[in-house]
Parts: structure tokens; C-alpha cells; sequence
């Protein structure tokens, strides 16, 4: 039997009230689950709730596959949407943790112990501008994203000082402006997959803050 191509919410979620494989999934949500779960234990462990232990054993497979291939796959997905923003965010930040599992597992070792916080500090350093073209960005779509953006940007500005400074603070700045974004992106979540299977919003992320451009 041949269905009808179907995309959006309403479709969607007709899609799963009837079990039928027509609408045009999102991978959005699935690039949200990655972020969620990745920042979740990476900035929990900044923000001291997690033993630092953990880092070692954690961070390399949950960074690569579940914080960089779930976002680089969604990234992937959105470019061929056409969508630029969520491209560049979803296949950035998944190519960001792909680096950063590597390494902590294998480069990070064989560096010399004084040298190991300027390395992770020049790792991110160039992050911090990207990301805060992005936050630029999120101005013109709503207020949650913009929100959630903008604990990203403290996020890399503190991990970049915390590297470069080896002052704990910055950790803990990172941290808990970690979860906070983490917080933000299931929120996101959360109103993605709630329209996706009700066939409308319901949760308000609320407008974009820049103004409307002029027509020509």
C-alpha cells in the first residue's frame, strides 16, 4: 500500500496514532538527547555533583558516540533541510565531542601534567567565538533557545578560563551553567516531541527577541 507523504506535526502525529511510517521524522530531538545527556555528566563532574573520577571512564565513549555522533547525525539532517543554524550547532558541537572523547582517552595522557589545562584551554578558545555567533543567531528564532543558548556561551567562556587559569571556580561556573543549558535542551525536548506526537505546540518557548527585518 502506497501512503501519501506527510511532514510536520499534524502528520506526525497522525503517523503515530496509526503506526504508519509516512511522515518525515525530525532528528532535532535526537541531537537534543545527545546534548541533554553529554552536558548532563560532563557538567555535573565540573560542578563537583559527580566524582571527578568519572571523567576518565565516562566522557570518551558518551562523548563520542551519544554527545557526537547522535549530534553530528542530526546535524546531517538539518543541512539537508536547509536549516543553517541547526546544522552548524547540531554538527558542531557533535564534531566538538567526537574531538574531546579522543582526547581525554588518548591525547590528554601522554601530555605533560602542566600542560594538560592550556591544551583543553586552546581546545575550546576558538569554541567561544563560534558559539557566540550562534547565540547572535538564536536572537531570531525564540526566547527558550536563546535562553538555553546563552548558559552554552557561559559554559564555553569558563571552560576556556578554567583551562588556561586552572582556578576551580571557572570549573564550577562551568558546571552549573551546564546543567542549566542541559535543563534548557530538554525543555526544548520536551515541546519538540510533545508537537511531534499531538500534532500542535504545546509548550511556548516564547518569541524571538530581534526585531522584525523591513521588507524591500
Amino acid at each position: 500500500m502506497n501512503f501519501p507523504h506527510r511532514s510536520g506535526p499534524a502528520a506526525q502525529a497522525v503517523s503515530v496514532k496509526r503506526m504508519e511510517p509516512t511522515a518525515q521524522a525530525q532528528l532535532g530531538p535526537l541531537g537534543l538527547t545527545g546534548f541533554i545527556v553529554v552536558t548532563t555528566i560532563a557538567t555535573g563532574i565540573d560542578a563537583g555533583i559527580f566524582p571527578e573520577k568519572l571523567a576518565g571512564s565516562e566522557l570518551p565513549m558518551v562523548g563520542f558516540f551519544i554527545g557526537g555522533l547522535a549530534q553530528l547525525l542530526a546535524g546531517l539532517f538539518q543541512a539537508q533541510r536547509g536549516d543553517t543554524w541547526h546544522a552548524t550547532v547540531f554538527g558542531g558541537f557533535g564534531l566538538f565531542w567526537m574531538a574531546k572523547g579522543l582526547m581525554i582517552q588518548w591525547v590528554l595522557p601522554t601530555v605533560d601534567p602542566a600542560l594538560r589545562g592550556d591544551t583543553m584551554g586552546l581546545f575550546t578558545l576558538p569554541w567561544v567565538f563560534v558559539v557566540f555567533v550562534l547565540w547572535l543567531g538564536s536572537l531570531r528564532i525564540h526566547l527558550a533557545l536563546l535562553t538555553t543558548f546563552t548558559f552554552v556561551l557561559v559554559v564555553f567562556v569558563a571552560m576556556t578560563c578554567n583551562g588556561f587559569t586552572g582556578e576551580v571556580i571557572w570549573n564550577r561556573v562551568a558546571g552549573w551553567a551546564g546543567l542549566c543549558a542541559a535543563a534548557g535542551a530538554l525543555y526544548l525536548l520536551a515541546g519538540q516531541i510533545m508537537a511531534s506526537t499531538w500534532g500542535r505546540a504545546v509548550l511556548p518557548m516564547g518569541r524571538f527577541v530581534a526585531p522584525e527585518m523591513p521588507e524591500s
